[in-house]
């Protein structure tokens, strides 16, 4: 049948009525249309989002299939519609066929020029662009002769060696999105619209429909959804099949498809086509598997969802966000994760002067002066611990890269303290003076009790530290330093450098003092209260921190750092009087606040942060993120608990928005600073605990290869080239070699030796 067949192009994937002939000037004006191209972009903003650890999976499907649905037109490359209305029953093939890779774990352009690029003419293919999501490429190549649509994309996939491909798009109505030109990859318009034979094999295909479109109601659309609500099927079915007990044995799955079905109703809009697309066939045969969906679909629905899909719908998001964290954690992007677009009106207001690349570092940045406002105020974590809002944050970044940027904001927060101790500071300077000036044979003045200075340097010795400490009555101290370096100048008992010690014991309000026979010298027993800021670069901070690798102390400290790729000098707004009110307002709320604050969403939220990490540390089996995850989680919550203060005590999407961040974020940049020298340390520190070498035939068959050597050897923590080792066994005769099955066989000599000494 030699005729001049086209396919079909429509504005919105919801006009299903209104596919019209697509001409080169409509495809053209759809693909350079700006409302594509903004949509293209922002579905392309929102994937960084979701590699960046800012953006759920969940959330960017939803937002992406909105996006689509709204703003992109939509082509039907298959066929065109007697009636304009897309559905098989009305088409007419252009002998065109898509060909589908989804979610690629390369980039989508890649995977075209290693496999597709400069093939084109070859493969018949007219037309290739990324997808929408920019995880895809779809091609739109010319069927060869003889074969339907599912055998030409078969066909395809064999021809690039593909073992898996989207086989979803074997009915004529199945339609494609318009992309931008810029994701197109190749286009020959000539070829794509130019009059082609179609075979009756395709031809038939319209009139003969597919055993499962025969037993199952027609649908408009059958363009369906692959996931709920952002949540992908495949993950709801393994979830449903999960709490169902599994798939069942041969022989008793029919009840098990239909049971599947009548749950899966309630995800896909009771539609047995759609349940039919994404419930596996478990080996049933096709005519049956469809009767049985079939019959699911036309017995009784309640209304009400059902327990098990509720829960279903929970598990698979949970397991959904577990393995995106695998797959493309925070801890292991290039760059760290962006800071939530929407903050709570404290963080807006204290980030407000500062360029969009310095707002994470002043976020993190100013707790630790926040924390020092809280005078008796304690959390209930999730263990029942009591703690409270210890902070000690340290910026890491190259040299001028803008580490100042957080120091007016602390200055503005610590403007009150600041005025405080002036007056505290005046006063203990008169008494010295009078102490000092006081004649021998007259009492000496005592020391003036409740001078409390909070704002110390960090230039102080053990005892000062303990007087100031217990000066302040229960109030925090807090110290701001250029370099980290300069927490060196406390140092305990005059003993070299375990500051470490007196860091550990700030995070956790530990006890510390001294005991001293002079009656001029500081005897005092006090909870460390300590709140401080440092900033240092990369190099400087590993060195610092090279021997507390495995004590603790990393785990405690919060980080931060400044990554762009703008060199340009960054420019910063005004910081008056206006804005250090505005500020001195907001931390009020931290100084009336007393006793014990609870707030159940908090560690609602912490629960959930708890569990996704520990399910993450153990999918990725990684054991630096799992000891570090503890307290990060743990110093993630009393941010959390700050900002609650800070906002009135209401909890809002914006402090868990944050909350999450901001422990994704310190997360990153601990294992980026941190990550390969703490695995060296552990594993040195495991070797260390191993008993004392065995001989290692102990582990070995009687006959054995060098692999399986090599596996005993790196059980045992020594490098996995076992050569040398064998070379001295065959020298020694411990064992033989045969050249022929490259076996290594005990001796008789080693095993007779071996057997007495057992």
């Amino acid at each position: 049948m030699d005729s001049r067949y086209m396919f079909s192009i429509s504005k919105s994937v919801r006009n299903s009525n209104e596919m019209q002939p697509c001409t080169p000037e409509l495809l053209n004006a759809a693909m350079d249309s700006q409302q594509v191209a903004d949509t293209c972009k922002e579905i392309a903003d929102k994937l960084q989002q979701v590699k960046e650890g800012t953006l759920t999976r969940e959330a960017f499907e939803a937002i992406k299939a909105k996006l689509k649905a709204e703003n992109l037109p939509v082509v039907c490359f298959h066929a065109t519609f007697t009636d304009g209305h897309r559905c098989n029953q009305s088409a007419v093939p252009s002998g065109l066929s898509i060909y589908d890779m989804d979610h690629l774990t390369c980039d989508p352009r890649e995977y075209y020029y290693n496999k597709v690029a400069g093939r084109e003419v070859e493969l018949g293919i007219d037309y290739a662009h990324v997808s929408p999501s920019k995880e895809g490429v779809r091609l739109v190549f010319e069927i060869p002769q003889g074969m339907t649509l599912a055998e030409a994309q078969q066909w395809m996939a064999t021809q690039l060696g593909d073992e898996t491909y989207d086989g979803c798009v074997k009915d004529l109505a199945r339609c494609s999105f318009v992309v931008c030109r810029d994701y197109v990859l190749y286009y020959d318009e000539e070829e794509l619209f130019a009059e082609r034979e179609v075979s009756m094999a395709v031809t038939n295909e319209t009139i003969v429909t597919p055993v499962s479109a025969s037993l199952l109601p027609p649908a408009d659309d059958q363009s369906f959804e692959d996931n709920f609500n952002g949540i992908k099927y495949p993950q709801i079915v393994r979830a449903m099949e999960d709490i169902l007990g599994g798939v069942p044995a041969q022989g008793a799955r029919n009840n098990f498809i239909f049971m599947m079905s009548c749950y899966l109703r309630y995800v896909c809009n009771d539609d047995p086509r759609w349940i039919a697309q994404v419930l596996p066939r478990y080996g049933e045969d096709e005519q049956k598997f469809v009767a049985t969906v079939r019959s699911a679909c036309n017995r009784p629905q309640t209304k009400t969802v059902p327990d098990v899909v509720t829960r279903a719908l929970d598990l698979a998001r949970k397991k959904q966000q577990i393995d995106e964290a695998v797959e493309a954690s925070g801890i292991h992007a290039p760059k760290p994760p962006v800071m939530p677009e929407k903050l709570t009106k404290f963080m807006k207001l204290i980030t407000k002067n500062v360029p969009a690349h310095l707002k994470p570092a002043v976020a993190m940045g100013v707790f630790p002066a926040l924390g020092a406002h809280c005078k008796g105020v304690k959390f209930r974590y999730n263990d029942n611990a009591l703690v409270e809002p210890t902070f000690m944050n340290i910026l890491v970044a190259e040299m001028s890269s803008g580490k100042s940027c957080v120091n007016e904001p602390i200055s503005a927060i610590m403007a009150d303290i600041k005025e405080k101790d002036s007056k505290n500071r005046k006063l203990m300077k008169e008494y010295k003076e009078q102490y000092d000036t006081c004649p021998s044979d007259q009492q000496k003045p005592e020391r003036p009790k409740g001078l409390c200075i909070q704002w110390v340097k960090s230039d102080m010795t053990p005892a000062a530290f303990v007087q100031l400490m217990a000066d302040a009555g229960g109030r925090f101290l807090y110290t701001r330093m250029d370099e980290i370096g300069l927490l060196n100048q406390l140092k305990t008992n005059g003993k070299g450098n375990n500051v470490t010690e007196i860091l550990r014991l700030a995070y956790d309000c530990g006890d510390y003092g001294q005991e001293r026979v002079g009656t001029k010298s500081v005897c005092e027993d006090v909870q460390i209260r300590w709140n401080w800021n440092a900033s240092t670069t990369p190099g400087k901070c590993r060195k610092f921190f090279g021997d507390a690798m495995l004590d603790g102390t990393l785990s405690r400290m919060s980080f931060c750092t400044i990554y762009t790729d703008d060199d340009r000098m960054p420019l910063y707004g005004i910081y008056d009087e206006k804005f250090q009110e505005q500020v001195q307002q907001a931390v009020a709320q931290l100084n009336d606040a007393k006793g014990l604050v609870v707030c159940r969403k908090a560690n609602a939220l912490a629960a959930a942060m708890i569990e996704e990490n520990r399910q993450y540390s153990a999918l990725a089996d990684d054991d630096v993120y799992r000891e570090l995850s503890y307290r990060a989680t743990l110093s993630a919550f009393k941010r959390g608990m700050v900002l609650y203060l800070l906002n009135g005590q209401k909890w809002c999407k914006e402090i868990e928005d944050f909350v999450r961040w901001s422990y994704h974020y310190d997360m990153w940049c601990k294992m980026w600073i941190f990550g390969e020298k703490m695995r060296r340390a552990m594993d040195l520190d495991k070797a260390v605990m191993l008993p004392g070498r065995r001989n290692l035939m102990e582990f070995l068959q009687d006959s054995f290869t060098l692999d399986d050597l090599n596996t005993v050897r790196r059980a045992q923590g020594m490098k996995d080239d076992g050569s040398a080792q064998l070379r001295k066994w065959l020298s020694r005769g411990y064992c033989t070699f045969n050249p022929a099955t490259q076996q290594y066989t005990k001796s008789a000599q080693f095993l007779e030796k071996h057997q007495k000494a057992a």
